[in-house]
């Protein structure tokens, strides 16, 4: 699949654009929706879900108008996520003057080992890494891995958030840096990592 990556405008968090032939196109996370629209409008293509590597404000502060412009979006997110979009608390949207509560009934909950065919032949892989957030999900699909903030190289591992979890942390990174040796590695802010073998060879889009 083709990636594509947007720098969003709050705490230049990562969303990723997922395509391949054919109309459809996958998130992971969503910020800026307007680029999002723009990239995915010249090519003809609708979002069709949004993956969600947790639930802080900066990863999910344009749910409203991305399901505003594609009604039919599948928001995925882990089962303490689910809980967060319903909380403006929980989510920290609160404290950016932008209370988001989003309880609608397209949200969908994602699990330690779920596998979602996306498009035919491309499998998304689901794996649990609490620590940053209890929300946290860290995404392969085929050679590419998709941390968002449970590990970003180079960065330490927030963990002092009051959802956050240390120890949790600290094995949800190793637990990521074992997986994305050898593949791509797309984390929630920064550059991505080209076949990510800890020397770090940063890229671009993808």
């Amino acid at each position: 699949m083709y990636i594509h990556r947007i720098i969003n405008s709050v705490f230049t968090s990562n969303t990723y654009i997922l395509t391949s032939e054919g109309p459809s196109a996958f998130l992971i996370d969503i910020g800026d929706v307007q680029p999002v629209k723009e990239l995915l409008d010249n090519d003809g293509k609708i979002v069709k879900a949004v993956f969600l590597t947790h639930t802080h404000y900066d990863h999910i502060y344009g749910i409203r108008e991305l399901i505003k412009a594609y009604p039919d979006c599948i928001i995925y997110t882990s089962s303490f996520g689910k809980e967060a979009l319903g909380s403006d608390k929980l989510n920290f949207s609160r404290y950016h003057n932008d209370p988001i509560v989003w309880t609608e009934n397209n949200i969908s909950i994602l699990g330690e080992g779920d596998k979602i065919e996306i498009t035919t032949g491309n499998v998304l892989e689901v794996l649990e890494t609490p620590g940053h957030d209890k929300s946290c999900l860290t995404y392969k699909l085929g050679n590419d891995v998709f941390s968002g903030d449970s590990y970003i190289p180079g960065v330490k591992v927030i963990a002092s958030f009051p959802n956050s979890h240390k120890t949790d942390a600290v094995k949800s990174k190793e637990r990521i840096v074992r997986l994305a040796d050898g593949r791509n590695l797309y984390p929630g802010h920064g550059d991505a990592y080209i076949h990510y073998n800890g020397c770090i060879e940063q890229g671009g889009n993808g």
